[in-house]
């Protein structure tokens, strides 16, 4: 049986069957940098444990298929286990030592596999370490953490440590205050 199903801005078209996922980049205006991204970022995590395995690409078509994890989205799981969100810490600190850094952290490309497990899928929009002290990689890793904060905060509220609440309080205040200020120079 397979889904076919494309996602809320009309970009990507995604043919899910019990086996394997195969996403076709077809519109959008960097549709192949998008593509790009996705394909650098699946080989850089090649073996790491919670990534979907690239199975083949086509560039002159913008696809690529990998295996589909089996599981439940985070953001429709339920009664989700801490140990998820400890191996998520993990997951993504691997992602980052790999050179991939997500630009956000969506409960729904988090999967929730049947053993307990934890993964990590879609990769379009990341950041790929090309110099590992350069200053864009090291922004993308605060907001990878931030990020992966952010969803913990949203789950599983009592995992955090008086120090991240800290830095995601920090967080917020700083957010504000720029959308504050945004949206006062807009009226000018």
């Amino acid at each position: 049986m397979s889904k076919s199903c494309t996602d809320a801005v009309k970009r990507n078209r995604v043919e899910i069957t019990p086996d394997r996922v195969v996403k076709v980049f077809s519109q959008g205006a960097h549709k192949s940098s998008r593509f790009h991204h996705e394909l650098e970022a699946l080989r850089r995590l090649r073996g790491v444990d919670g990534i979907p395995v690239l199975l083949s690409y086509a560039p002159t078509g913008r696809r690529i298929t990998t295996a589909r994890l089996p599981g439940t989205s985070l953001d429709v799981a339920q009664a989700v286990p801490d140990a998820v969100f400890l191996r998520l810490r993990v997951l993504v600190e691997d992602m980052l030592y790999c050179g991939v850094a997500r630009h956000s952290l969506p409960a729904r490309d988090i999967i929730v596999r049947p053993d307990g497990t934890v993964s990590v899928v879609d990769f379009e929009r990341c950041t790929l370490r090309r110099w590992r002290f350069g200053p864009i990689w090291r922004i993308s890793c605060r907001v990878a953490r931030f990020n992966l904060l952010r969803l913990i905060e949203a789950h599983a509220p009592h995992l955090l440590t008086p120090q991240e609440q800290t830095t995601l309080r920090r967080q917020h205040r700083w957010r504000a205050a720029f959308h504050r200020h945004r949206h006062w120079f807009h009226r000018l």
